[in-house]
């Protein structure tokens, strides 16, 4: 049976996407047809299926180990195999499953300002047609969806907590083997990141890359019913099993880029409120992967 030696475990909305593309590039690495395997965070999102398009999604998870590891099975031996599954950050619960399937698995995070994070993720659910309130009321109403079952997309404040989740895998795997990385820092220099995952992944760091991708952009619908069409749901599923998987992500892609309108904006004083809320997580995650993030504010702010 294949092994995976890095996973790329998240958070949502923080570059994994166009890190996934990146690295597909190149034939040192083997990546599945599918981005998102969240095989790990599969008993979590077994109870969280309430949302619009939740269950869809959760029909594509690999409900066995075997069925997981089967999309790896064209791997050869000197690929590295990477799982890219934003899930397991927030479900990170899944680091000792992950820790006792595979013991010599690495495992990298792309972390965002929190806030820039949480408007992002709720303005990808707003482009596939799923969310329809304000952020702000989206935010108010957010323990309300947790209690009745929707999935962690759609827990935008909870989802920007970072340091539970962090120590959690450096307990369950050990700090050499968490590796975390800044969006910031990603979309300002993506070939120094891209050559530190190389790098820790046990390449030599000489691989090439074309760094200048732009995935997953995300604004207003210009068509609700385009939107709900192409979301995850039955439709989409089924068309995943007829088409190729290159041409099924090609259709989707175009069809979302040709009804994705203007983005909107987060206010200033909701920017202000989020900001507010995770300054103590984020000074504990500084702690934990000794280094500043820049999140914080500064004396002169």
């Amino acid at each position: 049976m294949s092994s995976i030696n890095l996973i790329i475990g998240g958070a949502s909305k923080s570059g994994t996407t166009a890190l996934y593309e990146m690295l597909r590039q190149c034939p040192d690495f083997y990546l599945p047809q599918r981005k998102e395997l969240h095989y790990f965070s599969r008993p979590y999102l077994e109870h969280t299926t309430a949302g619009p398009g939740d269950s869809a999604v959760l029909h594509e998870i690999p409900a066995t180990i075997n069925a997981y590891m089967s999309h790896f099975i064209d791997k050869s031996l000197d690929q590295v195999a990477v799982d890219v599954s934003p899930s397991y950050l927030f479900h990170y619960g899944s680091a000792i499953q992950i820790a006792h399937d595979l013991p010599s698995v690495k495992i990298v995070f792309l972390l965002r300002r929190p806030e820039d994070k949480v408007f992002s993720q709720y303005v990808h659910l707003v482009a596939e047609g799923r969310e329809t309130l304000s952020f702000e009321e989206a935010l108010k109403q957010e323990m309300v969806r947790k209690a009745k079952g929707y999935s962690d997309m759609w827990l935008y404040t909870e989802s920007g907590y970072y340091s539970d989740a962090i120590a959690a895998f450096q307990d369950a795997m050990g700090t050499e083997n968490v590796k975390v990385f800044l969006f910031e820092e990603f979309r300002h220099d993506p070939e120094f990141v891209i050559r530190e995952i190389c790098l820790y992944a046990g390449l030599d760091g000489l691989q090439i890359f074309d760094t200048d991708l732009e995935s997953n952009v995300s604004g207003l619908p210009r068509s609700l019913l385009l939107a709900r069409l192409i979301a995850p749901n039955n439709f989409t599923n089924l068309l995943r099993r007829v088409l190729p998987s290159n041409l099924g992500q090609y259709i989707r892609r175009i069809l979302r880029s040709m009804n994705t309108g203007e983005k909107p904006k987060i206010s200033t004083e909701t920017r202000a409120h989020l900001s507010a809320l995770y300054q103590d997580d984020i000074a504990k995650l500084e702690n934990l992967i000794g280094r500043t993030t820049g999140w914080l504010p500064t004396s002169d702010q």
